[in-house]
């Protein structure tokens, strides 16, 4: 699947960084990594159909490259990993992934900070899950060859000591290269307000507007109201708490055709939204964990749906050679109550997936790592593009450095305000 419009976002910071001439010189902090390594799905497909019911057994290789960069007034971090995989089984199956993830947090003033978002996925039919650690829809299709982006830039305007007002852009995209399945593609807006109750506490106000388009399928208009709390916890461990209202207008064509000919149908809905995330943030143990309900333009389903999504992701470091994970999420998709297919009040839910992944590495010399872990993913789908799956997941991978200059670099998550500047918030 071609993506080669997504990820121009990689170039705002050459453009900042052509403008900050005068700074100081910045802090470049790279780690490029090649991987090699197979994985296991013994008993993938043993509720699918009859084609898919095999054993299948997946060579990859590829490179994983981390960066980040910090000047005085701007901190960006990349995450990259395309790699090439294979079946190896004799049914001559391949495909190439990539997975991108990139974070920009630049002050164009004194008063204006700049924060950019990227996240992009793209799978080839052989790899039809990776693990998450955000609220984000999960569901695995019968084909793969689909693509999943997100790109969020927002502006902070501080007024004062304790307030400040944000005014954002999100586009988002979901693509599929199976027929059956529906394109998805959202525009969004949002502006807020957020108030300082005390250092590291405060409350955040927004009105939000989004257009999911669905092609010939037709749209849905959504607005959004939420107010959030959120507040660190000591030094490491950060709190957010959200909750809000939607309303969503659609006109939509009947699923069984998308002629021009057939009258739309014009339908409402409201519902509440709300989202918790819990993080700590410590060298030697790290763990973050969320829940969110929402209104979501629906994967590949071609009508907006309510989303209920869980992650937890844990790690921990024992002494400098041996780490050890594990990572689970879940999610759910239903029907929004006036828009389900009996045409009432019916919130069908159409596809559920649970999945957990325990992971273990191994740094037995200097640049060499070995990796491996166990997953176990799990799905439940009332319409037809999507399978009924339960099966386990085995994978080892050997890992060694092909390049690293400075420190560790910084994951887009972690970026905060830029990392040279030490003036307090308060100030």
């Amino acid at each position: 699947m071609s993506w080669r419009r997504i990820g121009l976002v990689g170039l705002l910071p050459l453009l900042l960084a052509g403008s900050a001439g005068a700074q100081a010189p910045g802090r470049l902090n790279v780690v490029l990594e090649g991987e090699a390594g197979a994985r296991d799905d013994g008993n993938y497909g043993l509720q699918q159909d009859q084609a898919l019911q095999q054993s299948r057994t997946v060579g990859r290789a590829g490179f994983n490259l981390q960066l980040s960069y910090a000047l005085e007034r701007l901190s960006l971090a990349l995450g990259y990993s395309p790699y090439y995989e294979r079946t190896l089984d004799g049914s001559g199956l391949s495909g190439t992934t990539h997975r991108l993830d990139f974070g920009l947090v630049g002050d164009l003033n004194r008063q204006l900070r700049l924060n950019v978002r990227e996240n992009l996925i793209s799978t080839p039919d052989i790899d039809l899950y990776a693990p998450v650690t955000t609220t984000e829809t999960t569901v695995v299709t019968r084909h793969g060859n689909q693509l999943s982006h997100l790109l969020d830039v927002s502006l902070d305007q501080t007024f004062s000591r304790h307030a400040s007002m944000i005014l954002g852009v999100t586009h988002s995209l979901r693509r599929y290269e199976d027929v059956n399945l529906y394109d998805s593609e959202t525009l969004g807006g949002r502006l807020g307000a957020a108030f300082e109750l005390a250092r590291g506490s405060r409350v955040e106000a927004a009105l939000g507007v989004a257009r999911y388009d669905y092609r010939q399928r037709g749209s849905s208009d959504v607005r959004t109201v939420g107010v959030a709390y959120a507040t660190d916890l000591g030094r490491d461990n950060h709190l957010r708490v959200e909750a809000g209202a939607y309303s969503e207008d659609s006109t939509l064509r009947p699923v069984i055709s998308q002629v021009d000919g057939f009258t739309a149908v014009r339908e409402s809905d409201t519902g509440w939204r709300g989202g918790l995330q819990f993080a700590r943030d410590e060298r030697l143990f790290h763990w973050t964990l969320g829940a969110s309900h929402d209104i979501s333009p629906g994967a590949g389903l071609g009508r907006a749906v309510t989303a209920d999504n869980g992650f937890l992701g844990l790690s921990t470091a024992i002494g400098r050679r041996l780490t050890l994970g594990l990572d689970g999420n879940v999610s759910r998709q239903r029907d929004l109550p006036n828009q389900g297919p009996a045409g009432a009040s019916d919130s069908q839910t159409l596809t559920r997936f649970a999945a957990g992944t325990l992971r273990a590495g191994w740094s037995f010399a200097p640049a060499v790592r070995l990796e491996g872990g166990y997953s176990r993913i799990w799905q439940r789908a009332q319409v037809a593009p999507f399978a009924n799956l339960s099966y386990s997941r085995y994978y080892m991978n050997l890992a060694f450095r092909l390049y690293s200059s400075g420190e560790t670099p910084l994951e887009p998550a972690s970026l905060g305000r830029p990392t040279t500047d030490e003036k307090s918030d308060h100030q």
